[in-house]
């Protein structure tokens, strides 16, 4: 998602004050995801993840990042892994996919 300037009121809660501040017309900064692993020669991404903890913002990005595929039509096979076996899981599917042409 691009940057941008919020022109409406807006008031922000602090970390350390007791009363908010006043963020009307600050500058947004751009949400980036990059995935660990982007196959050059077949279509694909891995990412890795171990334990996500609740308060965590990977899965609002991850879902902003499917979303972003599925309008742009962009032709990946996507798989989010958090040990090894399912690494290799995913490997084995990416193998599959290039064996029946697909990928």
């Amino acid at each position: 998602m691009e940057p941008f300037v919020f022109d409406r009121k807006y008031f922000k809660m602090t970390s350390k004050g007791k009363l908010m501040s006043d963020r009307t017309g600050s500058k947004q900064f751009p949400i980036k995801y990059t995935p660990d692993f982007v196959g050059t020669d077949y279509n694909f991404i891995i990412e890795t993840k171990g334990y996500l903890p609740s308060h965590h913002d990977f899965p609002m990005r991850w879902k902003l990042f499917l979303r972003h595929i599925m309008i742009n039509d962009l032709p990946y096979e996507l798989f989010l892994a958090k040990n090894k076996q399912q690494v290799d899981q995913a490997i084995q599917e990416i193998l599959k996919s290039i064996e029946d042409g697909s990928n």
